[in-house]
């Protein structure tokens, strides 16, 4: 993938180049399954690496105003997906879960950071 905000970050990281590249590629790939997160689990299996590699690139990313971070907070009894929020402050805002018909408090809940892509870039490229 060439767009001037990542060829930017790979500038301002040459030492991770390939690794941004394999990164990329399996962004793109999820894109086109239709994944909406990118999760750095996911990606540290996919790459062969641990998970706080996968998590400091895809930050890279971020900081390169390529991806954001995001958290999804899950129902921990039922697995549902509640909501995703875009700043840790916001956690403190969880709404009514309808598989349980309950106001969960943060120990009823699962919190995962994820990453979702924030311009047009990767969608175009995904789209070739």
């Amino acid at each position: 993938m060439s767009s001037p905000k990542f060829e930017r970050v790979k500038r301002n990281n040459p030492n991770l180049s390939e690794f941004l590249d394999r990164l990329i590629t399996y962004i793109l790939a999820q894109i086109r399954s239709g994944q909406r997160f990118i999760i750095p689990k996911l990606a540290a299996a996919h790459l062969g690496m641990n998970d706080g590699e996968a998590f400091v690139l895809l930050e890279l990313l971020a900081r390169g105003n390529i991806l954001r971070r995001v958290y999804n907070l899950y129902c921990s009894k039922t697995g549902v997906l509640l909501t995703t929020v875009d700043d840790v402050s916001a956690l403190d805002d969880i709404p009514h879960c309808d598989d349980c018909d309950a106001d969960h408090n943060m120990s009823d809940l699962k919190v995962e950071v994820a990453f979702v892509v924030v311009n047009g870039d990767l969608q175009e490229a995904a789209a070739q």
